[in-house]
């Protein structure tokens, strides 16, 4: 089973890098299945790095994404987060909605995790815009 220290390190190296190659490949197995409600469903390892990575023609291009964890539930191979998601514009961008740079914008989101052999292999998110958290 994954733990809570686990989980804690897969958002902490989420949160440390632009690219997220290193955190996809140490926690999503190659095959992983990941729905966004806004921005749709990416399958495998080069699509999960691509929607991930904030560099240029990148998912969340001029966007560093940060988590923050609120509530976190693990039973059997599965895990719920409670998450704030927040999105620091370093570029313009047009990533849910025209943004300057400078800008932050926050979204709540649950997250269900699946895994196998402690590798999330399906994520399913739900998730809302707000002002400010």
């Amino acid at each position: 089973m994954i733990s809570e220290e686990y989980f804690k390190r897969y958002v902490d190296e989420f949160n440390s890098n632009a690219d997220k190659s290193n955190a996809v490949d140490h926690f999503y197995a190659p095959d992983a299945v990941f729905r966004n409600p806004f921005r749709g469903e990416f399958r495998g390892r080069d699509a999960l790095v691509n929607f991930f990575n904030s560099g240029q023609g990148a998912g969340h291009e001029g966007i560093r994404e940060i988590l923050h964890i609120k509530n976190l539930l693990i039973v059997e191979d599965r895990i719920a987060a409670q998450l704030d998601i927040e999105w620091r514009c370093f570029a313009e961008t047009n990533y849910l909605g025209p943004r300057k740079r400078g800008d932050i914008f926050w979204g709540r989101c649950a997250a269900f995790y699946w895994y196998t052999d402690r590798k999330f292999n399906y994520v399913d998110l739900y998730l809302n815009l707000v002002e400010q958290t």
